[in-house]
């Protein structure tokens, strides 16, 4: 009565586990050609957020060019005086000059046009940052995109190997109840189909992490993706 117990109470169990084992079905990529989804991902990575800040960044430094090489307009003083001096006498004589005009040029700020060359710089370095930034995102979304395939692969060998465990841990059941095995053996049985379980959810999690990331990065979900680039192979 007792062993009828406990092999009833691991059955329960077992049935529990198994009705917990159902694989997400991954992204269908089997009809688009890989080199079409990563060229989407890219291009979708590359005009993200990420990369409109350091255009518009860009743009910001530029408006500063601008006005750094106006700014020394603003140096610039103009001034006027008018004479009014008249010598009194018999024959009354005025003063010329009658107007006087200034002009105040501070050579040092012209010629050297320091914050205008300091300006260039960083527009420079922006660039070169820019760039960086283009081949960080290139690098990250496509080694993301493998690791997720990669991910998706090994669910499936895991699959088999779930169903192998899950067929000798049937025949096991059934040896046990005939009296054939002992517990011991029993229970040998189900901690191995529960281990392959166990790991078949854990790449399950990476893999939906992965997929998690890869949206992030692009703004859209990896489904639309995909859409997007199959149809890029139609046009």
């Amino acid at each position: 009565m007792k062993k009828l117990l406990i092999l009833q109470t691991l059955c329960a169990f077992t049935l529990l586990v198994s009705a917990q084992t159902t694989t997400k079905a991954p992204v269908n990529t089997a009809n688009v050609p890989d080199s079409l989804i990563m060229r989407k991902l890219v291009e979708l990575a590359t005009t993200g957020p990420s990369f409109k800040l350091a255009e518009h960044q860009e743009n910001v430094l530029q408006y500063q060019l601008k006005g750094a090489k106006n700014n020394w307009m603003n140096l610039l003083t103009v001034s006027m005086n008018y004479n009014d001096l008249q010598l009194k006498g018999q024959n009354s004589t005025y003063v010329y000059p009658k107007y006087f005009f200034g002009l105040n040029i501070p050579l040092g700020t012209l010629l050297s046009r320091t914050q205008v060359k300091a300006t260039r710089e960083q527009i420079k370095a922006k660039e070169e940052q820019k760039e960086v930034l283009v081949r960080s995102l290139k690098a990250g979304i496509l080694k993301m995109y493998l690791q997720y395939k990669n991910h998706n692969e090994l669910i499936l060998l895991q699959t088999n190997v779930i169903d192998d465990e899950e067929t000798a841990f049937a025949k096991a059941k059934e040896d046990f109840k005939d009296g054939s095995i002992t517990i011991e053996a029993y229970n040998q049985s189900q901690k191995r189909y529960n281990d392959e379980v166990v790991k078949g959810k854990q790449l399950e999690l990476d893999r939906d992490i992965l997929k998690l990331q890869i949206e992030e990065v692009i703004g859209i979900t990896l489904d639309e993706a995909i859409q997007q680039a199959a149809a890029m192979r139609k046009k």
